[in-house]
């Protein structure tokens, strides 16, 4: 699309920008990077474009024009939970999230470690524990970890990937890894795929879940899945049990925040979807 705004072919095709701002990015004709759909128009426009630019992890999107903006990131997207920007090439582009809590902040996913973010989570009191979502998302976990003295958790069947992990899970079942967050395995996506449930309904889904930003409802693709889409759908359903008002993705747009009774109606019409379509109806 011809104007000022652009992406160049360093796009690695993470999906980011279209998270930020779908009405401005979209696929390419080649369906692996994206593209500016059409050019931002209001000042809201202009800033998401802005945000998906500082979270572009290839630095794709800029500016014919060179224009200058003080940086957004990080931003707190929910109360006490902030996106980190920097995303990283080694997380194909994830988001990685800061909740801040008084018995130690959690880091879910990691960034591309910067001297700028790492002074910025020491202001905020540091961190007391990275959760990995799956071994798609790493990041730069291991220098935070480093840095912060941190504990790293991470499912036993994605371990490999984070050989520096200190706390790897080894069941299937629910369990808590801080004060009021729990750690739900949600095998699919990859086998050791794990979504985490803040006390507060905010669900970090990694991969395996998101928030459509077309439909305005919640959604997951196959076309993402590598390891099982029947076991991703079966992990989906058991999610059912647990109550929670937003969904925040690595990869993907986040939910508003909706009654967790809400949330659970849209989940079983999701689940049923993804049935039908396995079953071919």
């Amino acid at each position: 699309m011809a104007g000022d705004w652009f992406v160049d072919d360093r796009c690695i095709g993470c999906g980011g920008s279209v998270s930020l701002a779908p009405t401005l990015f979209g696929l390419a004709t080649d369906g692996e990077h994206f593209v500016m759909t059409r050019q931002p128009t209001t000042e809201d426009e202009v800033l998401h474009a802005q945000l998906a630019a500082e979270v572009c992890p290839s630095r794709s999107i800029g500016t014919e024009s060179g224009v200058t903006w003080r940086r957004h990131h990080p931003l707190e997207i929910a109360p006490a939970t902030w996106r980190t920007g920097s995303n990283s090439r080694k997380a194909a582009g994830g988001n990685a999230f800061l909740v801040q809590r008084t018995a130690g902040n959690l880091l879910v996913d990691a960034p591309r470690f910067t001297p700028s973010l790492r002074a910025w989570m020491e202001s905020l009191g540091g961190i007391a524990a990275i959760l990995l979502t799956h071994r798609d998302d790493v990041g730069d976990a291991e220098r935070y970890a480093d840095a912060f003295g941190a504990e790293v958790v991470i499912h036993a069947a994605d371990a490999d990937a984070a050989p520096f992990a200190g706390r790897v899970l080894t069941s299937a079942e629910t369990c808590e890894v801080a004060a009021g967050v729990l750690a739900i395995p949600t095998s699919g996506h990859t086998e050791g795929h794990v979504m985490y449930l803040n006390d507060d309904g905010t669900l970090f889904t990694g991969d395996s879940l998101g928030w459509d930003p077309y439909r305005h409802d919640l959604g997951a693709e196959p076309s993402v899945c590598w390891y099982s889409w029947p076991a991703q759908v079966d992990s989906l359903q058991r999610l059912d049990g647990f109550g929670f008002a937003r969904v925040i993705p690595t990869h993907g747009t986040m939910s508003p925040t909706l009654e967790p009774g809400d949330m659970r109606r849209r989940l079983q019409a999701l689940v049923a979807r993804l049935r039908r379509d396995l079953a071919g109806e």
